[in-house]
């Protein structure tokens, strides 16, 4: 079927099978298709709800989208989130109004990534930011500056600093403003220093910045890297002390905020002229590292979100510094990831990690 008419069959559903109630749009407000339904069971306060429901609401546990056919034309995706409703009346009903049309798919109770929630203790790879920012990013790992003897975290420019905009002396926060991080409740460093970008041709070396921990009453793990499991598992050892220079071929790991624990191959370094688009301008990056994802099914390295990540070897040796990713290209069109050689963003930080 067309997208329009998946989108008209979904509004359809929502009224007559869920009984939603369609809410009028308020000016200055586009709602399009399928419009804005809502759950009337929802908007009851509890004392008016009756102690005991007979039987679970139609409407329970299952999400209704958009999907491709094998033909390349939309389908009803129905995304059921408890096993029982799988062979439930509901579901033959839904599949029934759209004639076939649709894909019925179990994806389990959703619940927020462990990277993005507040983190105690705080570890490699959770989602931070400014306070001043809307956005996150992805603490690395800590390290100590040489120059006053604080220890700190590790991440990228554009995270901590916002592309050399953010003042020296700024809050940061844990998780970070995209994750709901709160100013008043969850700060756990101050933006000491950063490798400034260059525009206009000039290459850059880095893309890095380092915050300075502050007193934030919260435990720090500083040497695990964690799986992607919604209880996280240690996965890897980080080996502060074993840089480890980057060779084609190698197998890599890291830990971010948005895809968490994955695994890649380098495929290239020494990589010059690699221009990266830094929101504000197209920067000229040379000496990085290019890794493609190494993971069966396919899967991305890394996607937004988790610029700043501390890439590392088998071992748990430090290799890079992930800043930059596309979202195609490479094995599975899944895209290619570009990292900072650490060894580049210790020396020009002027940190030690530990």
């Amino acid at each position: 079927m067309l997208l329009e008419s998946a989108l008209e069959l979904q509004a359809r559903i929502f009224s007559t099978i869920f009984n939603f109630v369609e809410l009028p749009a308020t000016e200055g407000m586009e709602t399009g298709l399928p419009g804005l339904f809502l759950d009337p069971y929802l908007l009851e306060t509890k004392t008016a709800r009756p102690r005991k429901a007979t039987r679970k609401r139609e409407a329970e546990d299952i999400a209704l989208g958009v999907s491709r056919a094998d033909k390349g034309e939309a389908q009803l995706a129905v995304l059921v989130q408890s096993r029982n409703k799988i062979q439930s009346r509901v579901v033959e009903q839904i599949v029934e109004s759209a004639r076939g049309e649709a894909e019925v798919l179990y994806i389990g109770r959703q619940k927020p990534l462990w990277t993005t929630v507040r983190n105690d203790p705080i570890r490699l790879g959770v989602s931070i930011s400014p306070t001043t920012v809307a956005y996150a990013g992805t603490l690395g790992c800590f390290c100590r500056d040489g120059i006053s003897g604080r220890d700190g975290i590790l991440s990228n420019n554009h995270v901590l600093a916002d592309v050399n905009n953010v003042p020296i002396g700024t809050t940061i926060m844990q998780p970070g403003a995209r994750d709901r991080g709160k100013a008043e409740n969850d700060v756990i460093a101050e933006l000491l220093r950063f490798v400034p970008v260059q525009f206009g041709g000039a290459p850059n070396m880095v893309d890095c910045a380092f915050a300075a921990l502050t007193d934030h009453g919260r435990a720090e793990d500083r040497h695990t890297l964690y799986d992607s499991s919604d209880v996280p598992q240690p996965a890897i050892t980080m080996q502060p002390g074993q840089l480890a220079e980057a060779v084609p071929g190698m197998s890599v790991f890291k830990t971010g905020r948005t895809t968490r624990h994955t695994q890649g191959r380098i495929r290239a370094v020494n990589v010059n002229n690699y221009l990266v688009d830094m929101g504000v301008g197209v920067a000229r990056f040379d000496g990085q590292i290019a890794i493609e994802m190494d993971m069966s099914p396919a899967q991305p390295f890394s996607r937004p979100g988790d610029s700043g990540s501390l890439i590392v070897d088998e071992e748990g040796r430090p290799v890079g510094l992930l800043f930059a990713g596309s979202a195609s290209g490479g094995p599975g069109n899944v895209g290619i990831t570009g990292a900072n050689p650490i060894s580049s963003v210790t020396s020009q930080l002027g940190v030690t990690l530990i």
